[in-house]
């Protein structure tokens, strides 16, 4: 395995990671009725959880 096949395999186990951690924040703030907080074009907004984009299929 070559380090370009390394980093290939890498960046799919942080893209992953990082689909799990989204699912599990939407799920906490879902239970919890709380909601999720973003920055969109310089303004904080509250959004519902149900509001936000669906995990993406790497969390499966």
């Amino acid at each position: 395995m070559d380090k370009e096949e390394r980093n290939a395999q890498l960046i799919k186990q942080v893209e992953k990671g990082l689909a799990a951690a989204y699912a599990n924040m939407l799920a906490f703030k879902k239970y919890k009725n709380s909601p999720v907080i973003i920055s969109r074009d310089g303004q904080i907004l509250a959004v519902r959880a149900e509001d936000m984009p669906p995990p993406t299929k790497g969390c499966e």
